[in-house]
């Protein structure tokens, strides 16, 4: 009986201290998450502290939000009281219509940067990524209002071979002295020249998603990152260019921080003499006093090319273009001989990964994953995609096992929550809408 006693008594010991170290243990990484969180505020603060790139102050108000559980960190209190203090910090779950995403967001009244949680691991990616967003709060009141645009053709063979022969031309010239940049600079012009030439209608895209995305990355990396880095982390952002999936969103996060670094070396203050309809060609040719290139001959531009590793990018991308047909043709099945639900939308907020996008031509864009708000509700793509044009139409694939549950319609790889008097209407047997009763 004895032996029971202290059996049962041991249990219970064990139990209480088993309790103890889980408790502890949520505690500390509790406290850890907010120590970080108030440690990444710092860093945020201490890189834009007396900057000299714009005329406002960078550091303001801030979320890191975790996606899942909606768990936010601020580094200031909102108006409605969600985030309450707790230690260096404040801390709440988000509400459900909160569109998550890195992006600047207006949320009870004032505008926030919000950064996914957890973040980079790597100091000198963390900071320029807090910066970035940094930017994207203030840049209206800089002159530079949010203009975010699709560069549909750098998702062709020939977009891409003339976008990283034009990156390739720009190493050249970062890797020279300043007064002997000038023939690099030039020839970087033309291939961006040829660019227009083959895509007149669309390539005015690039410029204004330079002056958005660009122009943030720029800000993020000459604050976010030690000045004796920077040279060698762009030589990497261009080497790994070619890697990339997708360039007709990315592409803006390379050649701005380029061009941007380029001009800080003639002039560490560009930025505060341009705005959002200022270019990087026209700065490089005033900064750089370099004229205006003409488009050379078939030969001369062939020659050009083989001076910068055309070779091998011309290669590599005509392989790339083999596959990205197969792709096209097997969405286009998809999305035109298939069952789709076509949705419009209204007020839309869109939270997406830009580096795996997909131009299908006149059909839009491909947007594998992605969260997608509005008036009528919310929609939840998890695979399949999901394709839309001009911002202003999504379609989705339907397949057998649609179903639908009051207000919860799901299929293969998406799943919308709508909102009261929102209801799917079939047009015919392949077209089925999203209507309001």
């Amino acid at each position: 009986m004895l032996l029971i006693i202290e059996e049962k008594c041991m249990k219970k010991t064990i139990a209480a201290l088993l309790f103890w170290q889980v408790f502890a243990c949520h505690a500390q990484t509790i406290d850890t998450a907010n120590q970080l969180a108030a440690s990444y505020f710092k860093e945020t603060e201490l890189a834009t502290r007396n900057q000299h790139i714009w005329n406002e102050k960078l550091y303001g108000r801030m979320l890191f939000v975790e996606p899942y559980s909606r768990v936010a960190y601020a580094n200031m209190p909102d108006s409605a009281g969600i985030l309450k203090p707790d230690g260096d910090i404040y801390k709440g779950i988000l509400p459900n219509d909160v569109l998550i995403a890195n992006t600047s967001v207006y949320w009870e009244g004032k505008l926030w940067s919000f950064i996914l949680w957890p973040l980079p691991t790597d100091r000198d990616e963390r900071v320029n990524m807090m910066v970035h967003e940094s930017f994207h709060r203030i840049q209206e009141k800089i002159g530079f209002p949010q203009n975010d645009r699709i560069v549909d053709h750098l998702s062709t063979m020939y977009g891409r071979i003339y976008f990283l022969l034009e990156l390739q031309a720009l190493k050249a010239a970062l890797s020279k002295p300043v007064k002997q940049r000038g023939p690099d600079l030039t020839n970087a012009l033309i291939f961006r020249e040829k660019r227009r030439e083959l895509f007149p209608n669309t390539f005015k895209n690039e410029r204004l998603l330079e002056m958005n995305e660009g122009v943030a990355e720029y800000t993020g990396v000459i604050l976010g990152r030690p000045k004796d880095s920077i040279r060698q982390h762009l030589y990497h952002v261009i080497d790994t260019a070619g890697n990339r999936k997708s360039f007709i969103r990315l592409a803006a996060y390379m050649t701005g921080p380029v061009y941007g670094y380029l001009l800080y070396e003639k002039d560490p203050q560009w930025t505060l003499k341009a705005d959002s309809n200022s270019d990087f060609p026209v700065l490089i040719s005033k900064y750089y006093h370099v004229n205006w290139p003409n488009l050379p001959t078939k030969a001369a531009l062939a020659a050009l090319e083989k001076k910068y590793n055309g070779d091998v990018i011309i290669q590599s991308e005509k392989l790339k273009e083999d596959k990205r047909l197969q792709v096209v043709k097997r969405y286009t099945v998809l999305f035109t001989q298939k069952p789709t639900l076509t949705i419009s939308l209204i007020k839309v907020r869109v939270n997406f990964n830009p580096s795996t996008l997909f131009d299908m031509g006149e059909y839009g864009t491909l947007y594998p994953t992605a969260v997608v708000k509005d008036v009528w509700g919310e929609l939840i793509v998890s695979a399949n995609g999901m394709l839309m044009k001009d911002w202003k139409i999504v379609t989705l694939p339907i397949s057998e096992g649609l179903s639908i549950n009051n207000n919860v319609i799901t299929d293969k790889g998406w799943k919308i929550i709508l909102k009261d008097n929102c209801k799917i209407v079939k047009v015919d047997s392949l077209h089925y809408k999203l209507s309001s009763q």
